[in-house]
């Protein structure tokens, strides 16, 4: 029986059918069989990263080794066939000792929730060592597309890796850790040649395919093209895959699995390169190797246009997915799913390229692009791809646009190559479009048209952009851009083309034929540190740090499961308004492996996973719809299986009847305040009525306001792991809020509270989506390990979580205000919604006009609140909640007024805000002076006169932040009599925000002990019991208030043995104070008897953009951020809270977009289609500043909270787009006096629709 070798971390494994699936991917392999839990997963399409792992495979035409980083959670297994993996278990440990990648990364507080971390060293020790140790800081920075972290904001990450680039003056000394002539091959071999050593070389002549048998499906492995046909010719042509590099998985996942695989990445033939007239590309070629020859044959004069190639194709998806992802399997896709924005079609459509295809009798055919899209690939496999070498008479330009920097499908992509004469006039073209519609590539009537015209004429532009608005008729996606979007798009592409090609040109154009270029970002974060007070407000790292970087820290589902384990996955409703009439499960039990099915009957105690016993709480939800849909996707049934990816696939087998409602989902604030049973849906929140009014309004402004809603995009899914005790169940669970799944779960299972038991080491990412919505997965796991009496694991996939959980709440505002000429507000009218999805709870109606009127002199303002009931997924908060809203708001109504005014934005505002923010006023001058803000006002200026379509802005807003405390939070303070250290617990979640480490410090800092000697454990409900949920901001400074209190209190009991002793040691102390039965465990709780005193976080920033008029995209050049601390009890992890805060705001406001179809299913549900920011999306320089001087009287020793802050702050950068806008609009003869409104997010396409492009304004001359 044939099998599969590989290495893992050099231990030797072989693998036969019978141990896999055609389910099992290495990162299950990984992580269930191996236990190597360090290798996270998430999107499992090749999306964020945490699945990363680093592999040496030999190249089958050269023998050449090579170090590239692969997404495990794509390979399957059995294509590791004679692969070296090593995973980060594999880099460095606390045992082995840390690799200087973990160190350097702990050091620069590169980790916060650390959940993405492992995949970040892995991506960076690949990339470092596959390079021989030699990368520049840009290929460094642009390396990180297909990573993403919540958390830090990037900035950090990239500090710390970009230290290790050979072009750094600072690059320390990095020891190898993995020496060629060290390593010895770990695995025997049969066809070696054995060279000095020990190292092996696997002799790739005369192989046999490799034949493995699973249970019902076939995978070979084959190392000739002959050989595939040899097995299709056995196993017929019905049913089967060639398998590459598996990431097209990632695009279009598969229904359901072939019944052969053939693994054809060995074939040493779809690698050959060569040059006869053209350049013959195999087509197993991944994509990074095609861009390494297009970067050697650039240098030819006849493939000089490779550059642009090259430079297309390093926006194309990211380093793992092209690192084995091939040109033919991206050409096969495109193949099969037309509407695929294939970048390689377009490029290779571009240049006239051919495609090799050979088939079963050996007979190859060399056709063109456009017929190969209409060719049948059964039976065929793509051979090569042919180049053509093109003379400086073609004149070629390639485009990609994208809803954010990097690793994004293109909203449009196009390529354009003009076959010109001497005197530039048109023989041939090529103008190819991807992204349009499924039949639309090229535009044939417009290359028709141009033949013989006058490439730079603005006849000719006039007349071909006439014909292209007319040829191109974009397909009507709801999960992508608008059709008038794409339009625009395209024939601004075909403009931009024009202008970069014309020897001659308006100089205010000019600027219009480049793209935008990011340079290498950089970051500056000042702050004061006051040693005095050390180990408090010193910058150190998190405790927790290196272990997130060596993938020793450990989440909820970090377990290795057990023979009689089982997995859950819930089954979710298809439809969002009906009920439940019966459930087939007839075709998921069939599946082996498949242990149960359950539904609501099953639960035996109260079926909701909320719980009006615990504050906030109004409403019960269903943990298992009874018989009530309420919205689509909604959690319906359980399937319990021996794997996870078993239960998946069978809860989607599940039938399920339903009695549709013949009602029409109601889905936006909108629909609802326009439906039927509005009445049903409104619940009034709050109502502020003025108690002044002015006099003097010499304008009116009325107007509306939406801020959208935003997913959380925790890299660690809603999970939890319940284990039977010998007094009832250990609840390992992925929550904010221990105190509620706690309750939740013992009133869903009938036990009482004293026999489960909820323990939490960690969190990773949260930002309010752990808090009450981490209970529905905690009470269903639950009810599967109590029916089943067994040990239960669930871990919600990507797309279930964001089917069934809810988000952050969009809220929409209306307003009438009335001001003087300076800008006064006189009278104001305000009404505003707050969407909660089908329940009312955690809503944040009320605490809305709470911001609103926290800030600016609200005297004049009446203000009324509601919530809103919308059939989507019961909304919660999201970072920032009420607050994002409140700010926004007012902050937009500042811009209105300043425009109408015509005033200085900044003194609008300045003249609004009540004397008792003068500290804010003072900020607000101090921030201008520093960051010389007029001077840049006034160099923008100048640029967007001088250029008409590139556009900057600058813009300034402001913050006062309301920080509340509320309910319980308390410490426990063990210490042991041997050695006196110090082990601490607490109510609060470790989940990012560093609480563990500042706790620790003030701990150290009170008893006067070195932080070394303070180690923080993991919080339960037994040492932390009936704590209110990590929220607010303010964890960390109640939990550390507690500290305060307990370790004073040790502090009482040990003074008078302080007294006793000559020189009382902290060993003495305590050893003494053992010896005469000292209790030396304390505890202390927060809470509101403490009476703790709230107060405002102030802040200010600014943000300038760089827009690109003709294609929507846009860089922030540069953000500064000032923030009010306090006296920080750690500015290093204050200053990751602030960027990581400040960085989710701007996927609020520019890229994440929540699309729903009309019957209520959200079709932006994977990391496909929906774009939290990137690595490259980030501020281009980031400057984060403490304000001088500030201690918080009524915060905890002086300190101010900055979890959550600066996240309202991110709204200035779509003040910044907005002036770019407005200035844009001028170039299409626009002339606003009215206020332009802009759809938000500010998105490529709400842009777009912003500037309202006219193709008349495009013009050479």
């Amino acid at each position: 029986m044939d099998k599969i070798n590989f290495t893992v971390n050099g231990e030797p494994i072989s693998l036969n059918g019978a141990d896999v699936s055609p389910l099992t991917s290495l990162n299950d392999y990984l992580r269930n069989y191996l236990g190597l839990l360090g290798t996270k997963a998430m999107c499992h399409e090749g999306g964020c990263g945490a699945c990363i792992v680093s592999v040496t495979k030999i190249h089958p035409g050269t023998n050449e080794k090579h170090i590239i980083a692969v997404n495990s959670c794509l390979v399957h297994v059995l294509s590791c066939h004679e692969w070296e993996i090593t995973t980060i278990e594999g880099v460095g440990s606390k045992k082995d000792g840390y690799n200087s990648l973990q160190s350097r990364l702990a050091s620069f507080n590169g980790t916060q929730c650390g959940y993405c971390t492992p995949g970040w060293v892995m991506n960076m020790y690949s990339l470092f060592e596959g390079s021989k140790k030699n990368l520049t800081t840009r290929q460094i920075e642009r390396s990180f597309a297909g990573n993403i972290c919540r958390c830090t904001g990037y900035r950090p990450i990239l500090d710390a890796f970009k230290t290790f680039a050979s072009d750094t003056e600072a690059r320390n000394e990095i020891k190898d850790l993995e020496e060629l002539d060290k390593i010895k091959c770990a695995k025997k071999c049969l066809e070696v040649d054995n060279v000095g050593d020990g190292w092996c070389f696997v002799d790739h002549n005369n192989r046999n395919v490799l034949d493995i048998k699973m249970d019902t499906n076939r995978w070979y492995k084959a190392f000739s093209v002959d050989d595939v046909f040899k097995v299709l010719a056995k196993e017929g042509t019905d049913n089967y895959s060639l398998v590459a590099g598996n990431t097209g998985r990632g695009v279009y996942p598969p229904t359901n699995e072939s019944r052969v695989y053939i693994d054809i990445s060995s074939i040493s033939a779809l690698k050959d390169t060569s040059i006869d007239a053209n350049l013959v590309l195999g087509a197993g070629l991944s994509l990074n190797e095609t861009m390494a020859i297009f970067q050697e044959q650039m240098k030819n004069d006849d493939f000089s246009y490779l550059k642009q190639f090259y430079d297309h194709l390093e926006l194309v998806a990211n380093v793992p997915v092209k690192n084995v992802g091939t040109i033919g399997g991206n050409l096969a896709m495109k193949n099969n799913h037309p509407y695929f924005a294939s970048d390689v079609y377009v490029l290779l459509e571009t240049v006239n390229a051919t495609v090799t295809l050979e088939d079963m009798h050996s007979k190859t055919t060399e056709i063109h692009l456009s017929k190969f899209l209409s060719t049948s690939l059964k039976d065929q496999i793509i051979m090569n791809v042919k180049i053509p070498p093109l003379s400086n008479s073609h004149l070629i330009r390639t485009y990609k646009i994208m809803p954010r920097a990097q690793n994004a499908h293109a909203i449009v992509n196009a390529g354009f190559n003009f076959h010109v004469d001497e005197n530039h006039k048109i023989l041939t073209s090529n103008i190819v479009y991807g992204s349009i519609s499924p039949t639309y590539n090229r535009a044939i009537n417009i290359e028709n048209m141009l033949k013989g015209q006058p490439l730079f004429s603005d006849e000719t532009l006039r007349t071909a952009l006439a014909k292209l608005q007319e040829d191109i008729v974009p397909f009507a996606d709801p999960s992508e851009p608008s059709p008038f979007c794409k339009k625009a798009i395209a024939l601004g592409l075909f403009y931009k083309a024009i202008l970069s090609l014309s020897p001659s040109v308006n100089p205010r154009y000019v600027s219009g034929g480049s793209e935008l270029v990011r340079p290498i970002s950089s970051g500056i974060q000042s702050y004061e540190t006051d040693k005095s007070m050390w180990p408090l407000n010193q910058p150190v790292p998190k405790l927790e740090a290196l272990t997130q970087c060596s993938g020793e820290a450990l989440y909820a589902c970090d377990q290795v499961s057990g023979p009689r384990d089982v997995h859950v996955a819930f089954v979710l409703s298809t439809i969002c308004l009906g009920e439940i009439v019966q459930f087939d499960t007839t075709e998921a039990l069939k599946l082996p492996g498949v242990v149960a099915f359950l539904s609501a009957k099953d639960i035996p105690g109260k079926n909701s996973f909320i719980s009006k016993e615990v504050p906030w709480q109004e409403f019960e939800e269903e943990i298992l719809a009874s018989k009530k849909i309420s919205y689509y996707g909604q959690p319906i049934g359980l399937i319990a299986a021996v794997s996870r990816k078993l239960a998946i696939m069978a809860a989607g087998l599940v039938k399920v009847s339903y009695k549709k409602y013949n009602t029409k989902p109601v889905l936006s604030i909108s629909e609802a305040l326009n439906a039927p049973d509005k009445k049903n849906r409104i619940r009034e929140e709050v109502t502020i009525q003025a108690t002044d009014k002015g006099n003097e309004t010499t304008h009116t402004i009325k107007g509306h306001y939406y801020m959208p809603d935003q997913y959380h995009f925790t890299m660690e899914t809603q999970s939890c792991r319940v284990e039977h005790t010998r007094r009832g169940i250990r609840v390992l669970s992925a929550t904010q809020w221990i105190d509620l799944v706690h309750v939740a779960v013992a009133r869903s299972l009938d036990l009482p509270l004293n026999s489960v038991d909820v323990s939490v080491a960690r969190v990773g990412g949260a930002y309010g989506g752990k808090a009450s919505r981490s209970a529905l997965a905690a009470c269903a796991c639950a009810v599967a390990a109590h029916a089943l009496n067994r040990a239960a694991t669930l871990v919600m996939p990507l797309t279930d979580n964001m089917h069934a959980v809810g988000k952050r709440q969009a809220a929409y505002f209306e307003y009438e205000l009335g001001v003087n000429d300076d800008g006064v507000i006189q009278h104001a009218d305000i009404v505003y919604y707050s969407d909660c999805g089908y329940s009312y709870n955690d809503t944040s109606g009320a605490e809305i006009a709470s911001t609103m009127t926290y800030l600016y002199d609200t005297s004049r303002w009446n203000i009324k609140g509601y919530s809103i009931l919308t059939d989507k997924a019961s909304n919660t908060w999201c970072r920032a909640p009420a607050t994002t809203e409140g700010t926004a708001i007012v902050e937009h109504l500042m811009e209105r007024i300043s425009h109408i005014t015509k005033k200085d934005p900044v003194d609008v505002r300045k003249i609004n805000i009540p004397s008792k923010h003068d500290k804010l006023k003072d900020m607000i001058d101090t921030f201008k002076m520093d960051t010389n803000y007029n001077d840049r006002r006034a160099e923008i200026e100048t640029y967007n006169a001088t250029n008409a379509w590139k556009k900057k802005g600058l813009q300034l807003t402001i913050m006062c932040y309301p920080i509340v405390y509320h309910r319980n939070y308390s410490v426990t303070i063990s210490v042991y009599h041997a050695d006196g250290t110090i082990l601490m617990s607490h109510g609060g979640i470790e989940m990012g925000q560093g609480i563990n480490t500042k706790v620790a410090q003030v701990c150290a800092y009170t008893l006067n002990v070195p932080l070394s000697m303070v180690t923080v454990k993991g919080s339960d409900n037994f040492v932390a019991p009936n704590n209110i949920a990590s929220s607010g901001s303010i964890t960390s400074e109640a939990v550390a208030f507690a500290t305060v209190k307990a370790c004073n209190e040790l502090l009482k009991r040990l003074e008078p043995i302080k007294q006793e002793l000559e020189e009382p040691t902290w060993q003495k102390v305590v050893k003494t104070a053992f010896d005469k039965g000292i209790n030396l465990q304390v505890n202390a709780m927060t809470s509101q008897l403490d009476n703790l005193v709230g107060y405002p976080v102030y802040g200010v920033c600014s943000a300038e953009v760089h827009l690109d008029v003709l294609t929507g995209n846009h860089i922030i050049n540069r953000v500064d951020l000032l923030e009010d601390t306090g006296r920080s009890l750690n500015p290093d992890i204050d200053v990751g809270q602030i960027e990581g805060s400040f960085v989710m705001g701007l996927g609020l406001w520019t890229s994440e977009r929540l699309i729903y179809d009309t019957n209520g299913q959200l079709l932006t549900n994977r990391t496909w289609t929906y774009k939290p920011p990137g690595a490259c999306d980030i501020p281009v320089d980031f400057r984060i500043s403490f304000s001088r001087n500030s201690i918080n009287n009524n915060g905890v020793l002086g300190s101010k909270a900055t979890g959550e802050p600066a996240f309202v702050l991110a709204v200035v950068v779509i003040h910044a787009l907005h002036e770019a806008i407005v200035e844009a609009r001028k170039e299409y003869g626009y002339n606003d006096t009215e206020w332009v409104h802009v759809d938000t997010p500010y998105s490529v396409e709400n842009i777009i629709k912003g500037i309202s492009p006219n193709i008349k304004s495009y013009t050479l001359k």
